[in-house]
Order: structure tokens, then C-alpha cells, then sequence
């Protein structure tokens, strides 16, 4: 968006403050080495858990569940398990064939029309996959492990925008929820990595890029729209104030496309189903506002054993993780280099998850994958915020987060 919230200066040391690229760590202060250690991390996770849960077969991920599955229809060598199953058997029906919008194909039946708005992340699926359904199973994970990947590639760049030394930038995919993304073959990542982008894309000024981006991410999930609701928002406000003209600006082209492409693919969802997917995913995904974070806190906590360290006290770990890097962001407001739009947006993805189902406060398995924006919108902040102002957070921050990890690690690992 024009105007002065956009333009991203790198940080200058501080009084007292040392410069972390003035080291024997400048060589790896390039965006390309976090990118690169994310994505070895990404594939080293994945190898791991191909070989200790799911004994080899990379179809395992996908999570496809007899409730939901005709073993006899399904396509050969893909393993079901005896329950629901779970969210990637329904992006593995999409990706097997896009365009398909039968109700049962394949072997699988979809439980609601809003599976059809989350196609990004199966079309680029079946893209790589040339239409080969053999091939689906292994590259639904190849894209995940490449946009975990990108992702710390990205961070490594908002690091150093940010004033920091590149490999800072870790913290982006060090999201304990990005884990269960590629465990079970869901679309976080990818819509993460075009949520990132188009924001260095604004902050770059090269509007048609970013509205690509979050056009593709919004196709992967409807949540990127918030981030472009915050564009808009603030390209509002500047006109009103005076200091943007009225008039449409190819800098709107940022927050435009998106809008465009995503009300064109609900238009033509409903014309083919019958269903606005919008509307059918609101109608199971939201609730009354901070009705489902207190009764997730109310039920778990009654649940609640620091001694085994089970599903409870994981959860309460990693909300205690998301709340802090959230509340450290908030208070950065002021002193951080992040532009005004990804700040509003952080608030409007705190917003956001406060209305979503208990349902989805209270999975004990999901390690907070749904919640994954307020944690990337934190990050960035923080990011560019000067590390003095930080100094009090980090104790906590830090060594929270890598226990997460960790835990949520052995966890995927070892379990579905």
C-alpha cells in the first residue's frame, strides 16, 4: 500500500547494542541458509516419521478414515485407518483431480462443500503430481516439506528487514502446528509461504506480486483474507485522513486481486454445488466471540496433570507459547520497524481465533495448527523490533518454544 507504513528501513544498532552480522556467523547471514536448514529439518522430521509410525508408507499421512472412505473405490495402496480419519483425506480426493466436484469420487466422500475454497493446496499438488495419482500421496508431503523450506527462507529475509541476523528468521517455521501440517498432508504451510511473500511483496512495493501471492494463499486458506482485510483497512483510513488520494491506485492491485479471485472462486463453487463455501465454513467453524477459548480453558484445565506430561499439559504449553509471542508483539507496537497493516492484522487474526468452535480450541492433537497467523504475524514484529526491547521476553520465549517442539516432535514421530 503507499504511504509511509510500507517502507521497511533496516534497523541501525542502538546504543549499547551489538550488531550480530559484525561475527564469525556473517556467512550465514544470507536468507538462503535458514531456508536451508528449515527445509533439511523439514525432510529429516518426514523420514523420520515415514519410517517409525507410518513403517514406510507415505499414504499413511494422508490420514484417510473408514467413516469418511470406500476402501473398495479408493485408488490402489492407500492405507486406511479404523476412525474419521482426518483433514488431508480430503485434500488428497481434491488433489487426485481438481475439478472433480462430486460429492463421493474416488473412493471418498467430502463432509462439507467449504473443502472445495481450500484448492490451492491440492491443485499444485496434482500440477507436480502430472495427473498421476500414484504420485499424489508423496508429493502432498513434497510440497509441505518445500514450503517449510520457503518458509524459513522468507523469515531469514524479514529477519534482516527486520535488523537481525538472517538465521533469526528461524523462528517463522519454528511453529510447533506446522509439524502436524506435515504429519497429516494439510495446508498450512503452503498458504504461510504465500501469506509471507505477499507481504515482502507489498513492503517491496510491487503490488501485482503481492496480490498473486495472497490470491494463492487465500485459495489455500480463507484465513489470508484477513491480512488483506487489513490492507484495505488501512489503505481506507489513508484516504480519509488525506494522506493517500481517493482515487484507485495500482497499489491496490495488493489487496484487489485477492479479493477478486477469491469471491470468482466462491462464485463459481456455488454455481457448480449450490453452496457458498464461505458461509457453509462458518457455519461449523464459528461461534460467539471468546465462547470457545473459555470453554477450552475451562475443559482442559480440569483435565489438566503437570505429571505424565500428556495431550492437556502440551496444549496449555503451546497456548501459553502463541499468548506470549502475541502479547510481546502488542507491546512492541510502537518500537517495531513491521508496517501498520501486519500489525493491524496480527489483531485481526487475535480477533479471528476468538471466534472460532470450541471444536477447534480444544483439539488435543491439532498442536494449534489452525492458530498458525497470530503466531507468523508476532514473529514478524518482533522481528522488527529492537532486540533491547526484547530482552526480558526472550528467556521465556525461547526456551518455551523449543521445548514445544521438541515434545510436539516426539509426538508426530511416534504417534498419528
Amino acid at each position: 500500500m503507499p504511504g509511509q507504513e510500507i517502507v521497511v528501513p533496516r534497523a541501525q544498532d542502538e546504543p549499547g547494542e551489538s550488531n550480530p552480522r559484525r561475527s564469525n556467523w556473517t556467512w550465514a547471514d544470507r536468507p538462503v541458509v535458514p531456508g536451508a536448514i528449515a527445509l533439511l529439518a523439514a525432510l529429516a522430521f518426514v523420514l523420520a516419521r515415514l519410517q517409525v509410525w507410518a513403517k514406510g508408507d507415505i499414504s499413511r499421512f494422508i490420514l484417510v478414515g473408514r467413516h469418511f472412505a470406500t476402501v473398495s473405490q479408493l485408488p490402489p495402496g492407500v492405507a486406511v485407518s479404523p476412525t474419521y480419519g482426518y483433514d488431508g483425506q480430503f485434500y488428497y480426493r481434491l488433489a487426485l483431480n481438481p475439478g472433480n466436484f462430486s460429492h463421493i469420487a474416488y473412493g471418498i466422500r467430502l463432509d462439507q462443500p467449504y473443502r472445495f475454497m481450500r484448492i490451492g493446496y491440492p491443485w499444485l499438488t496434482w500440477l507436480i503430481s502430472v495427473g498421476q495419482h500414484v504420485l499424489v500421496p508423496v508429493m502432498l508431503v513434497v510440497v509441505n516439506v518445500v514450503a517449510i523450506g520457503a518458509i524459513g527462507y522468507l523469515g531469514g529475509v524479514f529477519a534482516r528487514q527486520g535488523g537481525r541476523h538472517a538465521l533469526a528468521g528461524l523462528v517463522l517455521p519454528a511453529y510447533f502446528g506446522l509439524l502436524t501440517s506435515v504429519s497429516r498432508d494439510t495446508a498450512e504451510p503452503l498458504a504461510a509461504v504465500c501469506l509471507l511473500g505477499g507481504l515482502l511483496a507489498v513492503r517491496a512495493r510491487r503490488p501485482v506480486l503481492a496480490g498473486l501471492l495472497l490470491a494463492c494463499g487465500a485459495l489455500s486458506r480463507e484465513t489470508v483474507m484477513v491480512a488483506v482485510a487489513a490492507l484495505f483497512i488501512i489503505r481506507v483510513a489513508g484516504a480519509a485522513r488525506g494522506r493517500e488520494p481517493a482515487r484507485p491506485l495500482r497499489a491496490d492491485l495488493a489487496w484487489v486481486l485477492p479479493t477478486v479471485v477469491f469471491v470468482a472462486w466462491e462464485a463459481i463453487v456455488k454455481v457448480i454445488t449450490g453452496s457458498i463455501p464461505v458461509l457453509t465454513d462458518s457455519d461449523h467453524n464459528a461461534d460467539l466471540p471468546f465462547v470457545a477459548p473459555l470453554e477450552a480453558l475451562r475443559s482442559n484445565l480440569h483435565h489438566l496433570n503437570l505429571h505424565p506430561l500428556d495431550q492437556y499439559t502440551v496444549w496449555f504449553l503451546e497456548i501459553i507459547i502463541l499468548a506470549l509471542f502475541a502479547l510481546a508483539a502488542l507491546l512492541s507496537w510502537r518500537s517495531t520497524n513491521a508496517p501498520v497493516h501486519e500489525r493491524l492484522a496480527l489483531v485481526l487474526y487475535m480477533i479471528e481465533i476468538c471466534v472460532v468452535t470450541p471444536n477447534t480450541w480444544g483439539s488435543l492433537d491439532a498442536d494449534l495448527r489452525s492458530f498458525i497467523e497470530v503466531y507468523l504475524m508476532a514473529a514478524i514484529i518482533l522481528l522488527g523490533t529492537p532486540l533491547r526491547r526484547l530482552r526480558s521476553w526472550l528467556p521465556y520465549l525461547g526456551p518455551l518454544l523449543i521445548a514445544a517442539l521438541i515434545v510436539v516432535t516426539q509426538r508426530r514421530v511416534t504417534l498419528s
